[in-house]
């Protein structure tokens, strides 16, 4: 795909979010195809930054809200730069915005940031998961044949076709390092109380660097049933001895995981990403 070569890649909702070393912003609609629709986004700003930072570690996340193939009501946000900065784009903007946005972090808070309201400077916890789950004396995260203690290596925020609002969990050995163990959780932020999902049911989560999403199982895309397909998200792996190799399925109902991409997946700008089709 020569519209991504040399630049930072992040996916969402079927598009392609890249970022190359002239600071230039696109996103690409299914990059796997023949006709690929290109949308030109204004450049990032550092208003406080003196020196430009490098381009290939300095963006965290991007999600859309909606597809632009099936809604022109949809909007971009990005995460981006080392103090988390929080930027919003709509059609017809010709800047970048702020605005409010809804984040989880590592230590399992989930955080509201409401850049034009009263505190726009201060980011709202509006739930905590319980210390005790994220804690690894929980006898879920043990190793159980070596004995060893799992270390928390991601969290991950995704809605559910129903609308819910699931909390999902990365644990991984330190040796090798590879991940072992998903923990998920509905939550519901009205009441606030989670309650621990322990089937997904005939669907399957698609979890990275990309925004996660929802797949219904289908044999005829391959796609098997309550289970995460994942993806390597984790910095480290961008290094000389190549990385990408924590890309697994892991089922939930055993609790085991198979190995799903053997190669290396070498690259100095970008994660492995999930681009979620259109089917």
């Amino acid at each position: 795909m020569p519209e991504a070569k040399g630049k930072t890649c992040f996916s969402s909702r079927g598009w392609v979010f890249t970022l190359g070393r002239d600071w230039e912003l696109y996103m690409l609609k299914n990059p796997m195809s023949r006709h690929n629709y290109i949308i030109k986004l204004p450049k990032l700003k550092f208003p406080d930054v003196e020196v430009l930072p490098r381009y290939d570690n300095f963006s965290a996340k991007f999600v859309l809200s909606a597809s632009p193939t099936t809604s022109l009501d949809y909007m971009v946000m990005v995460i981006y730069g080392w103090g988390g900065r929080l930027g919003l784009w709509k059609p017809g903007d010709e800047e970048w915005t702020a605005g409010c946005f809804v984040a989880v972090d590592c230590q399992g808070s989930i955080l509201r940031c409401d850049v034009n309201g009263p505190t726009p400077f201060e980011t709202q916890v509006i739930f905590r998961m319980p210390r005790r789950l994220m804690h690894w004396e929980h006898p879920d995260l043990v190793q159980p044949t070596t004995g060893h203690r799992l270390l928390m290596t991601g969290a991950y925020l995704v809605q559910s076709p129903t609308g819910s609002l699931l909390f999902v969990s990365r644990w991984e050995e330190r040796e090798p390092a590879q991940t072992f163990r998903f923990q998920v959780f509905e939550i519901d932020l009205n009441t606030p109380t989670y309650t621990e999902v322990k089937s997904l049911e005939n669907t399957s989560l698609f979890l990275g660097s990309n925004s996660s999403f929802y797949l219904e199982a289908n044999e005829k895309h391959h796609i098997k049933p309550n289970c995460i397909y994942f993806a390597d998200d984790s910095w480290p792996w961008l290094s000389e001895e190549g990385g990408g190799r924590d890309m697994g399925i892991y089922h939930i109902e055993d609790r085991t995981t198979e190995l799903y991409f053997m190669a290396m997946a070498y690259d100095h700008y970008s994660f492995p990403l999930w681009i979620e089709p259109s089917f």
